[in-house]
């Protein structure tokens, strides 16, 4: 007999539910009515009384072709992405699972870019899509540890996946002609529509998609019990494997539609198990309304930012979201904190550290030669140095200098944060140094001025200080899934800048990519007071050494570890903030380079200090110099061709962090 305990909460729940969808029924309208009325093009409301009764009016063909498409292209996107984030988290038993954070969307876009710009007709735009979808969730999954995988892992695993695709796919867009620049604005989450052309033919498969997760609802119900208790009340692993599936189909219409959105998968879903909706019947229903609201909620706040004669993509002002969704999603999901790992050494390649010194010299020298020879085109092999000299040498230089800081600024993060994944990218120092030195652009600070890179570190600072505190306590693959939330936000924002400030896009861009182009002899200059840095590094070995042993240990000899770890915080700071006022946000410089070198030289700071300086050093000219070459004249930013290379070290290092 059931207790009227237990019949009371089952009322109360059913009256939450109720109240839920009623309230996003209302909100849903209202929203629709908002976004017809903004826009481009004077419509009120009293046109959208009068269109039905006016068919020839001006007000009613916009109405018709623009407006009410991109209001239908809003709710089906949010809705596929928001229904496929619910039955993903409950298939994965992950609430971090989402088809963005997962590699699907970044898979979905990378197919769609290859066969818009480099095979066209090879399959069509949806087909691409979903096919791309599901080698990237496959691969995210392969990667991560399967379908039940540890949720920070896994989550971790697609981000690094994301990252991997998305400079794929910047980098085949930077070598098309002027079909590219759509597909810019299209990548970055566009909902814009010139009629029915691309919304009407994949609404029946949206609705579809969405009704057979909603039938499949009570088998749902019975897996989010455990595998045990479903085997045992005879739910197979046939609705898990069609449920994935349909995710994927509406995670691919989605991306074909309006291109890559981010977070409505992962925190529409949240928000609703929150307020206490479970039960699949009622949860994808809301999460379908709620998802639809947020993504229609965002549209009319992107195209109020665009009344000034710009586009800004929904996309962006969605990603803004990154870091608050993540981190309450984190902190709700709990049970998995432990300690800071320490960054382990294994066997070191070079006993003699003078034979490393001087491979690391000779390497150095070589990538400066070939920095020097190869390229554009325009320098190389010439007997007139003079053009090498002027336009080559200072770009070598600086990516060189560049290289090296953001390369120790990445071994005093992992030795302050006692985390093997830390670096200026995956804690959003980058990003953050980025954003700052893009509103000092704007009040008229001059780029590349000490003032420029002041403000800069200001930016890294603020960040460094932020993850430290919101990471206390978690496990390294959580403080790098907080940093990389943080970076993907300040990246949207200062993309929002970029937009609403009307700089040049493609240059700011560029530099928020990282990028040495067009750099001279005085920016070279600017950079080299920042150098000191490296040596005063050098200079403190002894006391990094100290504080690697722990805290305990370093308070017993009388050292003060919260001031130590202040002034490690704000070296790396300042040397980050050197890096990016100069060349941008190049990414997982930090990262690789400071394990690189505790392979080649130990444990010792005096001398992984100017090893890990000469690695980074060596790795940004490279990158720069393949950047020129590949695709000569054109020129792929170093920071993608980094994150290219850096993404599969970065899993490996993942990898090897969880066992």
């Amino acid at each position: 007999m059931t207790s009227p305990k237990v019949i009371a909460e089952a009322t109360k729940s059913k009256a939450s539910s109720a109240g839920l969808i009623a309230l996003a029924v209302g909100l849903l309208l209202a929203l629709i009515v908002a976004e017809l009325v903004v826009g481009s093009g004077n419509v009120t409301f009293g046109d959208i009384v009068d269109a039905p009764s006016r068919p020839q009016s001006l007000a009613q063909n916009i109405i018709e072709t623009i407006r009410l498409p991109r209001a239908l292209a809003a709710i089906l996107v949010g809705a596929a992405l928001a229904a496929a984030g619910t039955v993903m988290q409950t298939v994965l038993r992950n609430p971090l699972a989402a088809p963005d954070i997962l590699a699907v969307t970044s898979g979905a876009q990378l197919a769609l870019v290859v066969t818009s710009l480099v095979l066209p007709f090879a399959f069509p735009g949806v087909l691409a899509t979903v096919l791309g979808g599901a080698a990237g969730g496959c691969l995210c999954l392969l990667v991560g540890g399967g379908l039940r995988a540890q949720p920070v892992r896994l989550a971790l695993a697609g981000v690094a996946i994301s990252l991997a695709f998305s400079a794929l796919s910047s980098a085949i867009v930077l070598t098309a002609d002027d079909r590219a620049s759509g597909i810019i604005l299209w990548s970055a989450g566009l909902l814009e529509q010139s009629g029915w052309d691309k919304v009407a033919p994949l609404t029946p498969a949206i609705i579809g998609g969405i009704l057979l997760l909603i039938l499949l609802g009570r088998q749902f119900d019975v897996m989010a019990l455990g595998n045990d208790m479903a085997s045992g009340l005879g739910v197979g692993k046939a609705p898990a494997i069609i449920g994935l599936l349909v995710t994927v189909v509406l995670s691919g219409a989605a991306v074909s539609i309006a291109g890559p959105i981010g977070f409505i998968g992962l925190a529409v879903p949240n928000f609703l198990r929150a307020m206490g909706l479970n039960r699949h019947a009622t949860l994808l229903p809301a999460a379908s309304l709620w998802g639809a609201i947020a993504l229609l909620a965002a549209d009319v706040a992107a195209q109020l930012l665009s009344r000034n004669g710009t586009i800004m993509p929904t996309g962006i002002l969605a990603a803004c979201f990154a870091a608050p969704v993540l981190i309450l999603v984190l902190r709700k999901i709990g049970g998995e904190t432990r300690s800071r790992a320490n960054v382990v050494v294994g066997k070191v390649l070079f006993d003699r550290k003078a034979a490393l010194y001087l491979i690391l010299a000779l390497l150095s020298l070589l990538s400066l030669l070939l920095g020097l020879i190869f390229g554009d085109g325009i320098a190389g092999w010439q007997t007139d140095w003079s053009t090498v000299y002027s336009l080559r040498l200072p770009r070598v230089l600086i990516a060189m200098g560049a290289g090296a800081l953001l390369a120790c600024a990445g071994l005093l993060l992992q030795l302050v944060t006692r985390n093997p994944l830390s670096g200026p990218e995956t804690l959003g120092l980058s990003q953050g140094a980025a954003l700052a030195g893009l509103t000092g652009l704007l009040t008229g600070v001059v780029p590349g001025s000490s003032l420029f890179a002041l403000i800069a570190a200001t930016g890294a600072c603020l960040v460094v200080f932020a993850v430290t505190l919101l990471g206390r306590r978690m496990s390294p693959e959580r403080t790098a899934l907080t940093g990389l939330a943080i970076a993907a936000s300040l990246s949207a924002i200062s993309t929002i800048i970029v937009i609403e400030a009307k700089l040049q896009v493609a240059e700011a861009l560029s530099w928020l990519a990282g990028s040495t182009h067009g750099r001279n002899w005085q920016d070279v200059e600017a950079l080299v007071p920042w150098l000191v840095l490296i040596p005063l590094a050098w200079a403190l070995a002894r006391r990094f050494d100290i504080l690697a042993l722990g805290r305990d240990e370093a308070e017993s000899i009388g050292v003060n570890t919260v001031a130590a770890r202040f002034w490690t915080m704000l070296l790396a700071s300042l040397a980050v903030a050197g890096a990016v006022a100069t060349v941008g946000a190049i990414g997982f410089v930090g990262l690789i380079a400071p394990h690189a070198a505790r392979i080649c030289s130990g444990a010792r700071y005096r001398h992984l200090v100017p090893a890990t300086a000469l690695i980074g050093a060596i790795l940004t000219v490279f990158a720069d110099m393949v950047g020129r070459s590949l695709i000569a004249p054109q020129e792929i930013p170093a920071g993608i061709v980094t994150a290219f290379i850096g993404t599969p070290l970065f899993i490996l290092l993942m990898r090897r962090q969880s066992r």
